[in-house]
């Protein structure tokens, strides 16, 4: 099994899963790098020893849950200042439950979540963009109203590439 690898070692968001005790049998690179773990520390260490206080917590209920036939359990942690919205999931064989599966998912705070918006806004901006110079250079028989259409298309387009040059020096740390 050394040399064999799992989907979940590619994944860039940490998982852990455990076996029906409650202990690690397995966790991706990106856990070992945000915990700050090797393979001989966490293999056969309890879940719950992963995380302090009410992330220890929260932990413990979801798999408690889980134990209970609930299929999947959603619950935010917080462990060495980093937030995370995890997602447990049942592991199920046909002889009944064998295990949790745990993906968290790094929350970003304030800054990091405008930097993401950025870049998620930049592509469609841009495809926007294109679709309405295609339509201007096409210039068939537009009648009048369709040709307003248009140019408020155009200038609303306008503005949105201004907000989003206004955001862009923002995040660079121009007021």
């Amino acid at each position: 099994m050394a040399g064999s690898r799992s989907l979940l070692d590619y994944l860039d968001a940490p998982v852990v899963v455990g076996d029906p005790d409650g202990r690690a049998v397995y966790v991706n690179p990106a856990f070992e790098r945000s915990f700050s773990v090797t393979r001989d520390v966490w293999r056969g260490r309890p879940l719950a020893e992963f995380f302090q206080g009410g992330g220890r917590e929260a932990l413990l209920r979801a798999v408690a849950e889980l134990c209970a036939d609930s299929p999947t359990k959603r619950l935010r942690l917080r462990e060495r200042g980093t937030g995370y919205a995890a997602v447990a999931s049942a592991i199920e064989s046909e002889q009944g439950r064998v295990g949790v599966v745990i993906l968290l998912n790094e929350e970003l705070e304030g800054d990091d979540r405008s930097h993401v918006f950025y870049r998620e806004i930049q592509e469609p901006l841009e495809n926007l963009s294109a679709c309405l110079d295609a339509l201007v250079k096409g210039g068939g028989a537009l009648d009048p109203g369709e040709r307003k259409l248009l140019e408020d298309a155009t200038r609303a387009l306008g503005q949105i590439r201004d907000k989003h040059d206004h955001l862009r020096g923002l995040l660079a740390g121009k007021r």
